[in-house]
Formats: C-alpha cells, sequence, structure tokens
C-alpha cells in the first residue's frame, strides 16, 4: 500500500504540471480564468508534494495533516465530478485524490 500512496502523490505531482503547462492552451490572455486554472494546477502539484514529504518522513503530525488536505480536496473533486460530470480529467484526478487519502490513512494507522 505504501508504493500505491507514493504513485499517487507522484502522479498528482504530474498531474498538476501538466494541468499548470495547459493555462496558455485553453487561454489566449492573462485574466483572472487563467490564473485560477494555472493555481489550481499549483494546488495540485503542493498537495501530491505534500503527501511525498509525509510518506518519507512519517510523522503523525504530518500524516495528520496530510490526511486532512487529502479528504478536503477528495471533497473537492467530487463535487468537481458532479459539476462537470463525468469528465475524464475529473475521474482521474479523483482516483489519485482517493489513493492518496487511503494511502495516508492507512500510513498514519501503521505509524
Amino acid at each position: 500500500m505504501r508504493l500505491f500512496y507514493k504513485i499517487t502523490a507522484y502522479l498528482t505531482v504530474l498531474l498538476g504540471i501538466v494541468h499548470t503547462a495547459f493555462t496558455p492552451v485553453f487561454y489566449n490572455k492573462l485574466s483572472s480564468d487563467a490564473l485560477w486554472f494555472a493555481g489550481t494546477g499549483l494546488a495540485l502539484v503542493y498537495l501530491g508534494l505534500a503527501n511525498i514529504f509525509a510518506e518519507k518522513v512519517a510523522k503523525i503530525w504530518m500524516l495528520n495533516t496530510s490526511i486532512v488536505a487529502n479528504v478536503l480536496g477528495s471533497l473537492f473533486i467530487i463535487l468537481l465530478v458532479i459539476i462537470l460530470g463525468f469528465a475524464p480529467q475529473s475521474v482521474v484526478a479523483l482516483l489519485f485524490f482517493v489513493g492518496m487519502t487511503l494511502g495516508s490513512i492507512l500510513l498514519r494507522v501503521r505509524a
């Protein structure tokens, strides 16, 4: 399960990088919508990195922090899936978030 947790965390970082990199593709000019889109990608990067650090350090406080962040992120992605429908990118993000949430909880239980 620890390997699964690592993989989902790294994939979330990659998803965030790709999401941010696609900002100029979807937005022709700098606007508030473009910044929100890029910011969402950066949030994915930060959340993935937080999980990578939590897995490496395996301190209780860090695992607790990652669990809270993962649960909040999962709730956000669930709302996104409800609003956007089952768009492939939102379902993939949901799978990553659920994987990170389960991985962080199981790692915390073992710590």
